[in-house]
């Protein structure tokens, strides 16, 4: 199939633009892992070496929120706007985020993920049951363990603001960021190069859980990928999937918020695994729900 490119600049395909943005990915990682050492000393006055000791350190919570959310712009959201840009002289109407969608889509969504969320935890179960060698088991293990102590420092919250401060760095800034890269501009791309919307889909959502470096957490973060994915090439409007992932990301939030005043851990706490027949029960539900989006969808196309 021959692919459109009329509404690009001239000669450049969204193929050739998929390319640019994965390299502008990488050079962002590079630059955002500089930015970051250059913003902790800043803040701390320490070094490199001090700062890959003190991420999971509570008393250092501000720089490492600041130097996530640095990290997460210079890595995700300028290259994809840099990136679109290069092919295309609209880059915000082609990524979505000048489409109109009527309000009611936007209810539909945020119920939508409420549903995937027993999906992904049916799936966190049927994760824990696939058999691994020791050695393996041991290794994911210990890379869970070091998300929850990032996750502590992160989640440090005492009061209302502090609640509110991190709704805007663990919630917000996430939805927003990786909205963009995974969906505005990785599964957009893939999706007009190929003309094919469930292989832009299903990569995507596998890119998008492989990069969150939780092998437990694989099988849910993809099916979260995959509604997002859902959502965002039926409405083409990026502002649906960003909601929609800052309520799944905010409920976690709420959650910690709520663990942290009754004093509990969160390792305890934080048990996002439900039977695997609540899953089979939440995909008939999809289903229905799901047909109700793409109406109200459809009714502002109209």
């Amino acid at each position: 199939m021959q692919e459109q490119i009329e509404n690009n600049r001239p000669g450049i395909t969204h193929k050739a633009g998929l390319f640019i943005l994965i390299a502008l990915m990488g050079a962002g990682a590079m630059l955002g892992g500089l930015a970051s050492v250059f913003v902790w000393k800043l803040m701390t006055g320490q070094d490199m070496a001090d700062m890959q000791m003190n991420l999971t350190n509570p008393a250092f919570v501000n720089p490492v929120r600041t130097v996530q959310t640095v990290l997460s712009v210079l890595m995700f959201l300028l290259p994809t706007y840099a990136a679109v840009r290069i092919i295309n002289p609209k880059p915000l109407q082609y990524m979505g985020f000048r489409q109109k969608t009527p309000l009611p889509a936007f209810g539909w969504a945020v119920l939508l993920m409420i549903i995937t969320m027993l999906i992904a935890g049916s799936l966190a179960t049927l994760n824990e049951m696939i058999p691994l060698t020791s050695s393996l088991k041991t290794y994911f293990t210990e890379m869970e363990t070091r998300y929850l102590q990032q996750l502590e420092v992160m989640s440090r919250m005492e009061s209302i603001s502090d609640l509110l401060i991190s709704l805007v760095v663990m919630a917000a800034v996430p939805a927003v960021v990786e909205e963009v890269f995974f969906r505005a501009g990785f599964q957009n791309m893939m999706q007009r190069s190929t003309g094919n919307i469930w292989v832009s889909i299903i990569i995507t959502s596998l890119l998008f859980s492989a990069i969150h470096f939780s092998f437990y957490g694989l099988l849910a973060r993809t099916a979260m990928g995959v509604m997002l994915g859902m959502m965002y090439a039926t409405s083409r409007n990026i502002w649906v999937p960003i909601l929609a992932h800052f309520v799944n990301n905010a409920v976690a939030v709420g959650q910690v918020y709520y663990l942290r005043m009754k004093g509990e851990s969160l390792a305890d706490g934080m048990d996002d695994k439900f039977p695997l027949w609540w899953g089979l029960f939440a995909m008939a539900l999809v289903w229905f729900v799901y047909g109700k989006f793409e109406k109200s969808v459809a009714h502002g196309t109209e």
